[in-house]
């Protein structure tokens, strides 16, 4: 009797074992190092243009510490999650399109392509509450930027 209950005992245990091991490496797959992205297309302007969506308080004084527009209007944003080691293409309008790859701990490679073209690529570490910006071609009354957060 008490060996046939060693043997139950260490079956249950060996299964523990396996749930609480085998199974944890599944888990840690499904809670790898994903990341939500907002990339917002920014259109910098010296007019103001009625019935077009402003950007936020926090994106519209970050540019303008660095850049001459004193209207900033979004023109699209596309929200990305990236897992861990993985890259995302988006287009954000007819010529601009971003490739961005989640690299380790919040880390962000991002490309810059206009009209099939790349731009520029950055590195950055993003932060809640910190912005990426990366800026696109300039005319004379107006510039277009992608604006990057967590």
């Amino acid at each position: 009797m008490i060996l046939l209950r060693n043997r139950l005992f260490n079956r249950i245990a060996l299964l523990m074992g396996l749930l609480l091991f085998g199974g944890g490496g599944g888990l840690a797959l499904v809670q790898a190092d994903s990341i939500t992205v907002n990339a917002r297309l920014v259109l910098g302007t010296g007019k103001e243009k009625q019935g077009s969506k402003k950007v936020s308080d926090s994106i519209r004084k970050r540019l303008a510490k660095v850049f001459k527009w004193m209207h900033y209007y979004q023109l699209t944003n596309k929200k990305l999650t990236i897992e861990d080691a993985k890259t995302k293409t988006s287009k954000l309008s007819k010529n601009a399109s971003i490739k961005v790859t989640n690299q380790k701990n919040g880390e962000i490679a991002v490309s810059l392509f206009s009209g099939g073209k790349m731009l520029l690529q950055k590195t950055q570490t993003l932060r809640e509450g910190h912005y990426m910006v990366l800026a696109g071609k300039s005319t004379g009354d107006s510039a277009w930027f992608i604006v990057l957060s967590k």
